[in-house]
């Protein structure tokens, strides 16, 4: 007996369960039994007696009644499974990306206007030899360039807006519910085909940008799924637009139905933008209330919505990836924020976890600039080395895809121009760090090609024998978690510690070390030396305190060794003793 032939029947079984064409009212188990059984006995025909045409009309008619009751359960928020036969293959690039809103990707495109630009910028790169035309640069539109950068440099993908910051969907949508709230009136992407077309013919691998939470327009609609005032109607931010209720379960369907109609139409992954709550919480939060909260976190209901959205895009065959805020890699718990947004939290329910690492965002004194816009390579390194450590403590984080600054920030008093030199220095920063994708933000579309070109810049050599991925030391490392230990500092212990020998969730490591409070009263490195690579023993004169006793110990033995990159660092075993009065 062959295993197709069994999931052939169990498929006819399933079929004829949801339609009740089944002669004698059985259970579901009962006919598996009898399927069982009729395997046992060698009793199923051979596979050549049922025809390729007939296992796909089963499995079509099958789909069709599981459609049927999809439509009834999901109403407005319906969206068919993808059609058998026609199901989309999971793509994985390292993407290298562009950002285009939907009015960029909505433009009409030559595909010899795109050779043209691409020429142009093969020989102003020297890569071709040839002299640059620069005859036809004002007839080539703003796709036409992001399209050319594509054909010569290493650009491989593009973020395209699905839904954008003012909650309107860019192309014609066949949602229910998008038709209801009136999301998709004149939308700009509305040709979508041909692009799509030309970037799956190219390998361009395609990255539907869905803002979730911020969305003026469904909140208009439905007011009673926004974030409200407490002595009534909707809130709005610094510059008068409205939210969604992050909370909302309500929202969180519309979200996913938007994501899912993506996917449907050839994006390889769903990227959500605004999967947060709004910024100046200080604010608002004595003003404003979120039905559906019931006592938790904002970073729990966006860790939550990150969950369910997995879960329904399965059958699409998509990757998940969530942009947060750059300063998420050096804050801990959403706080200060409380925008919703914890690393942790993110980083292990998403494929990719996109920081905005634009330094024009840092205010001034961050990482110890007075104008941190002034330092893309530094601040890029600093704040990726704090997502790596980050990443470094979880057991399956999503990969870093940093967002970085492709524009000028004129506001920012002190800035410099953003040229091809100043963009690409974030690129060499990570690159350095073993980062090697990235998404250029410009709002207006306009990028440098020449910002591509700096893979000569990568010092492969920046990393230091004997030094972890944040240039620290196995003594710098054992200094900081004894540091740590002697003041506290949960978060660096919960960063140092090997990830087997600690509680996976933070706020339960905390736990754990608080039932005893153990406080490292004083110590003294006297010497580390390697016992294998990468893997370090330590002597250390201590002396601990805790509500179980002391414990004091001379050459007590440390171990230091390198995981995900990081210097780890395994304690010795605790004896407490009772301590007793002189």
């Amino acid at each position: 007996m062959k295993k197709s032939n069994f999931i052939f029947l169990l498929i006819i079984l399933a079929f004829s369960l949801l339609t009740g064409c089944s002669a004698t009212p059985q259970q579901p188990e009962d006919n598996v039994q009898e399927l069982e059984e009729a395997v046992e006995a060698d009793e199923i025909p051979e596979e050549d007696e049922i025809s390729e045409e007939d296992r796909i009309k089963a499995l079509i008619e099958e789909r069709k009644a599981l459609e049927e009751i999809r439509k009834e359960e999901m109403g407005d928020f319906y969206v068919p499974l993808p059609a058998i036969g026609e199901e989309q293959e999971l793509q994985t690039e390292k993407a290298k990306a562009l950002y285009l809103t939907g009015n960029v990707a909505g433009f009409q495109f030559q595909e010899e206007d795109i050779d043209y630009y691409a020429d142009y910028i093969l020989a102003l790169s020297g890569q071709s030899g040839e002299t640059p035309d620069s005859s036809r640069l004002d007839q080539v539109n703003k796709l036409e360039i992001a399209l050319g950068i594509a054909k010569a440099s290493e650009i491989n993908s593009m973020v395209i807006d699905v839904k954008n910051d003012h909650g309107l969907i860019t192309w014609e949508s066949d949602l229910g519910i998008v038709n209801k709230v009136g999301s998709s009136i004149n939308p700009p992407f509305k040709n979508y085909g041909p692009l799509m077309e030309y970037l799956e013919e190219n390998e361009i691998y395609t990255i539907a940008r869905v803002v979730a939470f911020k969305d003026p327009i469904f909140a208009a609609k439905n007011p009673d799924h926004a974030i409200l005032l407490k002595e009534g109607g909707v809130y709005l931010d610094n510059a008068g637009e409205s939210w969604v209720n992050p909370f909302d379960q309500y929202v969180w369907d519309y979200v996913v139905a938007v994501s899912k109609e993506a996917a449907l139409r050839g994006f390889d992954e769903i990227q959500y933008d605004y999967v947060r709550f709004p910024d100046n919480a200080k604010y608002y939060n004595p003003i404003t209330e979120f039905p559906g909260r019931n006592d938790r976190d904002k970073d729990e209901g966006i860790e939550e919505f990150l969950t369910y959205a997995k879960e329904e895009l399965e059958p699409y065959n998509v990757h998940l990836s969530a942009d947060v805020f750059g300063f998420i890699t050096h804050s801990w718990d959403d706080q200060p924020e409380d925008i919703g947004q914890t690393w942790r939290k993110i980083a292990n329910k998403v494929d990719y976890i996109c920081p905005m690492i634009y330094p024009s965002h840092y205010g001034t004194g961050v990482y110890g600039f007075d104008i941190p816009d002034r330092y893309p390579y530094e601040v890029s390194r600093i704040s990726v080395m704090e997502a790596l450590e980050r990443n470094a403590a979880q057991k399956e984080p999503a990969i870093i895809r940093p967002w970085f600054q492709g524009f000028t920030a004129s506001w920012v008093r002190g800035n410099i121009k953003y040229d091809e030199k100043a963009i690409s220095d974030q690129m060499v920063a990570a690159a350095e760090l073993g980062v090697d994708e990235y998404i250029i933000w410009s709002a207006g579309n306009n990028y440098n090609p020449m910002s591509f070109f700096y893979q000569d810049r990568i010092d492969e050599s920046i990393r230091k024998k004997g030094h972890d991925i944040m240039d620290r030391t196995p003594e710098m490392a054992l200094d900081r978690f004894l540091k740590a230990e002697r003041s506290t500092r949960y978060t660096h212990l919960y960063l140092l510690t090997p990830i087997e020998e600690r509680l996976e969730d933070y706020d339960d490591f905390v736990a754990e070390y608080q039932k005893i409070n153990p406080v490292l009263e004083s110590f003294n490195i006297n010497d580390i030396s390697e016992i294998e690579d990468d893997k370090f023993k330590a002597s250390v004169d201590l002396s601990y305190k805790s509500d179980n006793g002391v414990f004091t110990k001379e050459d007590a033995e440390f171990i230091i060794l390198e995981e995900n990159e990081v210097y780890k660092i395994s304690k010795p075993e605790i004896e407490w003793v009772e301590e007793t009065e002189e």
